[in-house]
């Protein structure tokens, strides 16, 4: 039997759609108009006709048994015609999101950058269609912040703590964010994975597009160095803003 199978991405998700195709046995064809094949009890007028060798249908001649100098009869059994199967299965599939992350960890000063950063791995999520083992391979590809004051971003890459990056607190990175003014604000990321499937041991195969699943949500108080100081005394955080 033959098989296919395609992978598309539906939201969220990734769902493989298989098929395998394949022929069985037809069906034996009708036996003569008005008549059946005898022992039947078909109901039609008796033709004489008879099941030769082979299942054929004949017509004795006198003095002879049907298969013996006999002719073959006008309602001779037609040939079993294949029939073709099909056989469909679905299978869906779905990545875990990611999780954000901020520096300093719920609060911050305007006007000094803000550290964002996500942690997303590569996954294999696995399953079966059609009786035999499927996977898809998720891969982080795409990071869309909605820093909450009207700004956001669309990187590649996402990010790392300070001190993994072995920088100092309110230091730049790839991912930081500055804000201008002093608030609370919501912090959403978006994390896109580029999606490929493979089938019962073959090789990984991309599937078009990307499943894009939000990130946990932040919140962050934004003050200036002064207030933010105001439970933060120097002496207990001497890197502390304003120090």
């Amino acid at each position: 039997m033959g098989c296919s199978v395609v992978g598309s991405v539906n939201g969220d998700r990734v769902d493989l759609v298989g098929q395998e195709s394949g022929t069985g046995p037809g069906t034996p064809g009708k036996g003569p108009r008005g008549g059946t094949s005898a022992g039947n009890g078909g109901g039609g007028a008796d033709t004489g006709e008879r099941l030769g060798p082979g299942g054929r249908r004949c017509l004795p001649l006198p003095g002879k048994s049907c298969g013996w100098g006999s002719r073959p009869g006008t309602g001779a059994t037609e040939p079993r015609a294949p029939v073709r199967i099909v056989l469909s299965d679905i299978a869906s599939f779905r990545p875990a999101p990611g999780v954000q992350h901020m520096e300093p960890d719920g609060w911050t000063v305007a006007g000094l950058d803000t550290n964002f950063y996500a942690v997303a791995v590569r996954q294999l999520v696995e399953g079966t269609l059609l009786g035999r083992p499927a996977t898809v391979r998720f891969t982080p590809v795409g990071y869309a912040w909605d820093y909450g004051d009207g700004t956001a971003a669309t990187l590649r890459t996402p990010g790392a703590s300070w001190a993994a990056l072995g920088l100092g607190e309110f230091d730049p990175t790839a991912t930081s964010h500055i804000y201008r003014a002093v608030g609370e604000y919501t912090i959403r990321l978006r994390i896109s994975f580029a999606p490929e499937y493979r089938y019962a041991e073959g090789p990984f195969i991309p599937i078009p597009g990307t499943v894009t699943l939000p990130a946990n949500d932040l919140r962050i108080t934004v003050g200036t160095a002064k207030t933010v100081l105001v439970d933060r005394d120097c002496a207990r955080d001497p890197r502390g803003p304003g120090c």
